[in-house]
């Protein structure tokens, strides 16, 4: 249930884009969603231009409230990587744009081995783009395969 303000946290840490706005709209999906934390509600408001420290400070708050503590075992790059992958997902990203983030911020030498796996499916939208390997669509459908594993926890 609490997934995507666990990977909205991940992505505001990590300095994605529009961090502050997937951060309200995460909690705010929360309290439609029936949460009672004072803390997801000041999160849920606070001001687009509030300074980074107080927003950190209202995250830890959450995290305590929310008992979020062993949700970031994973890592913040995999649960960052996984906010993106939920985004190709529902539409908003397309496969390419996925890869090419992931080969751009992590490159190939991230431990994780579906973040390694999308940066070489970058590598492999290039060879597809020129004719020397496989299929643009090929490469779609693995990357969205590689999407709904990490999203689904498969």
């Amino acid at each position: 249930m609490h997934e995507r303000l666990v990977e909205a946290i991940a992505w505001w840490r990590i300095g994605g884009d529009n961090g502050r706005r997937v951060l309200a709209d995460a909690a705010t999906e929360l309290l439609v969603a029936g949460s009672a934390s004072p803390a997801v509600a000041e999160l849920a408001g606070t001001p687009e231009a509030e300074n980074p420290f107080v927003v950190d400070d209202v995250i830890g708050r959450v995290i305590v409230d929310l008992q979020l503590e062993s949700a970031f075992v994973e890592g913040e790059n995999l649960l960052a990587v996984r906010h993106r992958c939920r985004s190709v997902l529902d539409g908003g990203l397309d496969e390419r744009e996925l890869t090419r983030w992931v080969h751009e911020r992590f490159g190939h030498q991230d431990q994780e081995d579906a973040i390694d796996l999308l940066a070489g499916l970058d590598d492999e939208f290039d060879l597809a783009e020129t004719g020397t390997f496989g299929s643009a669509s090929e490469v779609r459908a693995r990357v969205r395969d590689v999407a709904v594993r990490l999203v689904h926890g498969e």
